[in-house]
């Protein structure tokens, strides 16, 4: 008969059998730590490049251990104490499977429970402090993924205890922002290094304006205090693309590659982001290289650079009152001013004492954020990132995730200048739609993007010059005006161009993946313009359906009343490359078609 039987048998109670029951949990817990638990790793890449820029360790083998979830596998743990010693054992696990990893600049992102954060954090502190040293790397190559659907990480016992891991350079990130209790003060307090936005509000976010102007929004905020973004749950090209548009930094999720746990399919470039952005083409713009033309390439100087350094970096640069501080990778850290400096190089021991090892003070401790933003971002959400931080010096860009040079205020404005006073020389005067040089651009940009179907489609009055001649200049202009609003309209449900050529001719071009509804829609558009336009007629031309006037002969023609006739060319998805020179002869071919067909419009494919 077994002891706690006999117990049970006499009535009496065994007080340390509870006690025994945890340390039996608890010392197969750590078992399955040793023998069963592994870790799966997940690329985060560069959303422009492809290049892995860290990898997320995530568990596996919970259920093999006997628990059904990840959560459950740690509550236990924590119920029965030995969570500290789980979280040490895990670390240099992840640790030792890591250093294994093809890239040589890539993080570690490693989640951790933030129950132990609460209870003083010595666990976490010390335990990252001997991974790093046994992995022989730097701490900047390690970011903690704090959970914020744990609240316990809000807490003001656990804050001092990340600002002091963060002290030591290790990164952190907040993980399925979102999700939980979107602790703002914990954002403003802590100032991670990076937020990883759930995939709830990623995934299909192509497909959902509401989540996109949230995540847009979101987006703006972050950079606003150099924060980098990472949208987590792509699984589509569609949201991969919005993704970029939004501006985020890096993608995770199962379009670049599931997680493994076979460290040969890891690798340190995804070619899928290189492949998509060749096809992807809308970002692409004149702004860019204004951009580079005003970028000053200021100094930079290393976050783990000695304060003797430091001071020295500014004695060689006189002129300079901020520098920008990266890390060993060249991601931008933040800036340091002249004016932190001050207050220790007018003290007659200042210099002395901040460069003093024991003092404790570091280049870390004097780094301020400042607002960050793509060379690839338009001018306009530049500036509006900017103007969300008036105390800040400028911007830092960067270009595939690194530092590419510094924009002060007066040359962002001169930028924009510059690119105000170009769109008004293009744009035409009496529609304010972009001209030809616009048009060209597009086009251009379109025959390019192979892999995704496009629509062009070329708008010409009917019978206008009778009309203009009849009724006017003046309504001739309001007629086309009216042309222009109502193209607008049909377009805004799609991701079409409008542009205005001259005259009485219009160009839509239109990214779709069904060309027959853009069809229906320059139908419905045509009909529509038909309608509207005979108000601009007398009541006796509109009743008789024709405008009569006589021409040089002396003789009195019938004139059709105003129409646009269209002509539209689909370009499939996956065609080949097509000349340019073809697509304007085919063009100029509908153009001829449509104005003799009864519907108005002619279309044709090519590719």
């Amino acid at each position: 008969m077994h002891r706690a039987d006999a117990h049970l048998l006499d009535g009496t109670t065994d007080a340390s059998a509870p006690n025994q029951n945890a340390a039996d949990k608890g010392a197969r817990l750590l078992e399955a730590v040793d023998n069963t638990l592994v870790y799966a790793f997940q690329p985060i890449v560069n959303i422009d490049t492809g290049i892995a820029f860290g990898y997320e360790a995530l568990l596996r083998g919970v259920d093999q251990a006997g628990y059904a979830s990840i959560a459950e596998f740690f509550d236990t743990a924590y119920q029965c104490g030995v969570l500290e010693e789980v979280e040490r054992r895990l670390q240099r696990k992840a640790v030792d499977s890591f250093v294994k990893l093809p890239s040589r600049t890539a993080i570690l992102f490693l989640n951790v429970d933030a129950r132990l954060l609460a209870s003083g954090g010595r666990t976490i502190i010390d335990g990252m402090a001997a991974a790093i040293a046994a992995s022989g790397l730097s701490a900047d190559r390690f970011c903690l993924e704090l959970p914020e659907t744990q609240d316990i990480v809000a807490g003001d016992d656990a804050l001092p205890v990340m600002h002091q891991i963060s002290g030591a350079g290790v990164r952190l990130a907040l993980d399925d922002f979102g999700q939980g209790y979107s602790r703002l003060r914990l954002l403003h307090e802590l100032q991670p290094n990076f937020v990883k936005i759930d995939r709830y509000f990623v995934n299909g976010v192509s497909a959902d304006p509401k989540r996109r102007l949230f995540l847009s929004r979101l987006v703006d905020i972050m950079h606003v205090f150099g924060i980098a973004m990472v949208a987590e749950g792509v699984e589509t090209e569609a949201d991969f693309r919005t993704c970029k548009d939004l501006g985020f930094d890096y993608v995770q999720g199962y379009l670049i590659q599931k997680p493994t746990t076979d460290l040969d399919h890891i690798l340190s470039l995804y070619p899928i982001v290189a492949g998509i952005n060749a096809r992807e083409r809308r970002n692409r713009s004149t702004d860019k290289s204004r951009l580079q033309g005003h970028l000053e390439m200021l100094p930079t100087m290393s976050i783990d650079l000695p304060m003797v350094e430091v001071f020295d970096m500014f004695r060689q640069h006189r002129d300079l009152s901020v520098i920008p501080v990266v890390d060993q990778a060249g991601v931008p850290v933040g800036v340091v001013g002249d004016t932190d400096l001050k207050a220790y190089a007018y003290s007659p021991f200042g210099r002395d004492l901040i460069a003093n090892k024991a003092y404790g003070r570091s280049l870390r401790d004097l780094v301020r954020s400042c607002p960050t933003a793509s060379v690839d971002m338009p001018i306009e959400k530049i500036l509006e990132i900017f103007a969300h931080r008036s105390d800040a010096p400028g911007i830092l860009m960067v270009e595939r995730g690194r530092y590419a040079g510094f924009m002060s205020s007066t040359a962002l404005l001169k930028v924009l200048h510059e690119k105000t006073v170009a769109a008004a020389r293009d744009q035409n005067p009496l529609t304010r739609l972009p001209g030809n040089l616009s048009i060209g651009d597009w086009v251009s940009d379109a025959l390019e993007d192979l892999e995704t179907s496009v629509v062009l489609a070329y708008f010409d009055f009917d019978s206008f010059k009778p009309f203009n001649d009849t009724y006017g200049f003046r309504n001739g202009d309001r007629a086309i005006q009216l042309f222009a609003e109502l193209l607008q309209k049909h377009a805004a449900d799609h991701d079409a161009f409008i542009g205005h050529i001259g005259g009485d001719d219009f160009f839509a071009g239109f990214r779709c993946e069904d060309p027959d509804q853009v069809t229906e829609q320059v139908a419905g558009l045509i009909k529509r313009f038909a309608h509207d336009v005979e108000s601009f007629y007398d009541a006796e031309t509109r009743e008789r359906g024709f405008l009569e006037m006589r021409g040089r002969d002396g003789k009195l023609n019938r004139y059709g009343l105003l129409t646009v006739s269209a002509g539209l060319l689909n370009l499939r998805a996956g065609r080949d490359e097509v000349p340019i020179d073809t697509v304007m002869d085919a063009i100029a071919r509908l153009k001829k078609e449509a104005k003799q067909a009864v519907s108005g419009m002619a279309v044709s494919r090519l590719g």
